[in-house]
């Protein structure tokens, strides 16, 4: 019975490492369509800022794309996703100020990074799931 109960505490554990995949993967693709949104109405309202905002413009449709993806948790999304974060954080810093939203960035990042490690620990503990359900699978029939 106590390979049923680590079996059970491994399915939790999994569960939510697949809620925390699923919150970093809507919050990519959230934040980079609002933060689409708000750079376009910059553009609109001033139309000569369009060089200096198109790389963080790209950078979010970057984020958006590899959000899409980490849905399937793929760990190259997740590094992916990681390392546009930085480059969003980088670009804004160059194109706007320091301050510029820098408390909305590290809420976000907190949860780019639980799904980051969401997705590490998603793959581990399936192969110790399967372990755990070949062994019971064995003893059962024997």
């Amino acid at each position: 019975m106590p390979a049923t109960a680590d079996l059970r505490t491994l399915r939790q554990r999994r569960e939510r490492a697949q809620d925390w995949i699923n919150y970093a993967s809507w919050t990519a693709m959230g934040t980079a369509a609002l933060g689409s949104l708000v750079i376009l109405a910059f553009i609109i309202e001033d139309p000569t800022i369009t060089t200096s905002v198109t790389p963080v413009l790209s950078t979010l449709f970057a984020k958006g794309l590899i959000g899409y993806k980490l849905r399937e948790r793929s760990q190259w999304a997740a590094w992916g996703l990681m390392v546009t974060y930085f480059a969003a954080i980088a670009t804004s810093l160059l194109v706007f100020s320091i301050w510029s939203g820098i408390v909305g960035k590290v809420v976000i990042g907190l949860v780019y990074v639980r799904g980051w490690l969401g997705t590490m620990d998603y793959v581990e503990l399936n192969k110790q799931i399967a372990a755990l359900s070949a062994n019971a699978d064995t003893t059962f029939t024997a």
